[in-house]
């Protein structure tokens, strides 16, 4: 009886801390929200109806990721949003976004996005020694 007792203590404990260290999910409209003031604020975008637009636009994208989609899904949301940021933005605005994510991103030959990003401009980005543009063998 005492052993079940303080298996008891010990699960209620554990089941506290772990609550503790729950941090709440963002909404789609907190990730729109903050995708839109780093994009206002790279970008110097001082209309605010283009800031509306953009924030409309992250929105609904924020609204399609969040519902758990597939990697394949994730990517083809990214796509769709940049087809539409193309329609948005200007040409020198689009140019500056693309060259910026791209020279932000991290290269890493495990992560997928590295090597299909840059083919969308049409020249490869540089990538450090030793890695390449294919993905890593299975596992």
């Amino acid at each position: 009886m005492r052993i079940l007792f303080t298996f008891i203590l010990i699960s209620i404990a554990l089941v506290v801390k772990s609550q503790e260290h729950h941090q709440p999910q963002r909404t789609a409209a907190d990730i729109a929200r903050k995708q839109t003031e780093m994009l206002v604020r790279e970008l110097h975008i001082t209309d605010s109806a283009m800031r509306d637009t953009l924030f409309r636009m992250h929105l609904k994208y924020a609204n399609r990721r969040i519902n758990n989609c597939t990697r394949a899904e994730a990517l083809q949301i990214m796509l769709q949003m940049q087809e539409e940021l193309k329609n948005i933005l200007t040409a020198e605005q689009f140019e500056s976004f693309m060259n910026h994510r791209i020279d932000q991103r991290p290269r890493s030959p495990q992560n997928p996005c590295n090597w299909i990003a840059p083919s969308l401009q049409g020249n490869p980005a540089p990538l450090p020694s030793g890695a390449t543009h294919t993905p890593p063998p299975p596992q």
